[in-house]
């Protein structure tokens, strides 16, 4: 009777954990840096609030700490089983304090414009060796355009990792003193993540940004490796991811990072909700 009773016991814990699993949402995030094949199931809709903290140097100048707070509101919708849509608001605040006597300090914020995402799964990752997205994102704002490409790799290892992989390609076109200014990027993101209780995950991202003047990877301006930890807490209906970023390496490099065109230091945390 004792046996069967602890065979019984077990079967209903085991039915418990299965069913607060499978309440996860389908597309939930684990990472705020690295992008995975998921994409939001037809018919539904959800809410992102990303804000991003960047600290560092102003073209590499010493004179200020340079604090940039960076805000973008996404809808996105599931428009097929395997394609998704989205629409940001982009916003930015630049705060700049002075290091040096006879500098002031100064602060700017600033609407940064609209863009628009597709991103469309071509390998699920739960059922596939692997998954893999194709996604596009061009932005518009009155004093800059960009296109951003990306492929995504991703997969999920039964319900306790998440693998994730990123080649990203940016096409930016900027007005500077009635001058365009045009640059590209090449990056490659990565991340871990395991899932230690049903609702809770900590994991690990790593992003290689490198920038090049002119739109098609010319000459190289600068690199920045980054590297940090994450932590990502799920339920059926909303999600929040944080992720901290600070850069470990950087060519050419000041002290070892690069400061002109790169931030010394990161963190995002995006909160998600389905409507």
């Amino acid at each position: 009777m004792k046996v069967c009773l602890k065979a019984n016991q077990r079967l209903l814990l085991a039915v418990i954990m299965l069913g607060t699993l499978s309440s996860a949402r389908a597309d939930e995030r684990f990472f705020s840096y690295v992008e995975e094949a998921e994409v939001t199931p037809k018919g539904e809709w959800e809410f992102e609030q990303w804000l991003t903290y960047r600290k560092g140097y102003p073209g590499g100048d010493r004179n200020f700490d340079q604090h940039i707070w960076d805000f973008r509101e996404e809808i996105e919708y599931g428009i097929t089983d395997r394609l998704s849509g989205s629409l940001y608001l982009n916003f930015r605040n630049d705060h700049y304090v002075a290091r040096t006597e006879g500098f002031q300090n100064s602060s700017e914020f600033n609407f940064n414009g609209v863009s628009g995402e597709l991103k469309y799964q071509v390998l699920n990752p739960n059922t596939q060796p692997v998954g893999l997205a194709l996604y596009f994102e061009p932005t518009y704002g009155s004093d800059e355009q960009e296109l951003e490409y990306k492929i995504i790799f991703s997969k999920n290892l039964g319900d306790k990792w998440v693998l994730a992989a990123n080649i990203t390609y940016e096409q930016e076109w900027e007005k500077e003193e009635g001058l365009t200014v045009r640059e590209s990027v090449l990056e490659f993101t990565a991340g871990a993540s395991y899932r230690i209780t049903p609702h809770w995950s900590a994991g690990l991202e790593a992003r290689h940004h490198a920038v090049y003047e002119g739109i098609a990877l010319n000459d190289h301006l600068g690199t920045g490796v980054f590297v940090g930890p994450n932590v990502h807490y799920g339920t059926a209906k909303w999600g929040v991811t944080l992720t901290v970023m600070p850069q470990v390496t950087g060519n050419p490099s000041d002290s070892g990072i690069n400061r002109s065109e790169h931030q010394t230091f990161e963190t995002r945390l995006i909160v998600a909700i389905d409507l």
